[in-house]
């Protein structure tokens, strides 16, 4: 058979009604299935990789991150040379679409110490912004709810294995007014990708691309939607 057209590959759009798709929603009640949400190996946990429903997600064959899939490996030191010569090509990118936030978020606090991997946002090497309505970001799990106008950005690039390097879309959460949406609990999520272009954003065009976001992080209810970068990248 050949790897990654069978019919009981997760990620074989055409396999959602397989019984042996680990995805397919029917199959919840089988205690093999992957899919039961107590399974440690979970492909449909929405923060997965894996999961086919995530926008950015490696086995989405409709990807919109265009995640490169070469793991490559970089010291401090080189993800951040490699984040000198992106930045200012990635703020202009951004730029093309209109959003207010993108012509300040890079004179904002950066909570990531250094650029670093993230698989639940295709795999790029992001950062972790914050603007100062958002500052108790930086309390990290001691934060409480994030204040009416917080606004989180993660800008991304990848690294070829030949050094090259490339742009990565812009992901953005803003707190918005009580009652904005209480699926998203009150958050507005945007993906800008690197050419301008606004995937789409929260309660506005294309909202319904943005709905992984707000499933994915509506995990850390408990952190007001607010996922923390692992220790060792953490701005003290």
């Amino acid at each position: 058979m050949v790897p990654g057209v069978g019919a009981c590959n997760p990620c074989n759009p055409c396999a959602a009604a397989s019984p042996c798709n680990p995805c397919n929603p029917c199959a919840a009640a089988n205690p093999c299935n992957p899919c039961n949400p107590c399974a440690a190996a979970n492909p449909c946990n929405p923060c997965a990789a894996a999961n086919p429903c995530n926008p950015c997600g490696a086995c989405n064959p409709c990807n919109p991150c265009a995640a490169g899939g070469d793991d490559v490996e970089l010291s401090g030191a080189q993800a951040k040379a490699a984040y000198a010569c992106i930045r200012a090509s990635l703020k202009s990118g951004y730029a093309k679409s209109g959003n207010q936030w993108v012509k300040s978020y890079q004179s904002w606090t950066n909570y990531a110490t250094q650029p670093y991997i993230s698989d639940t946002h295709g795999g790029r090497f992001v950062n972790n912004y914050a603007n100062a309505r958002g500052s108790n970001y930086g309390l990290y799990e001691n934060a409480g709810p994030a204040p009416e106008g917080t606004v989180l950005a993660k800008d991304s690039f990848s690294v070829k294995p030949n050094g090259k390097v490339g742009a990565g879309p812009m992901f953005l959460m803003e707190k918005m007014a009580a009652g904005f949406s209480s699926d998203s609990q009150d958050w507005r999520y945007t993906l800008i990708m690197p050419n301008g272009q606004v995937f789409g954003t929260t309660g506005g065009k294309n909202s319904d691309k943005v709905g992984f976001c707000a499933e994915c992080h509506a995990v850390v209810e408990d952190q007001d939607s607010r996922f923390y970068l692992d220790e060792a990248y953490r701005r003290k």
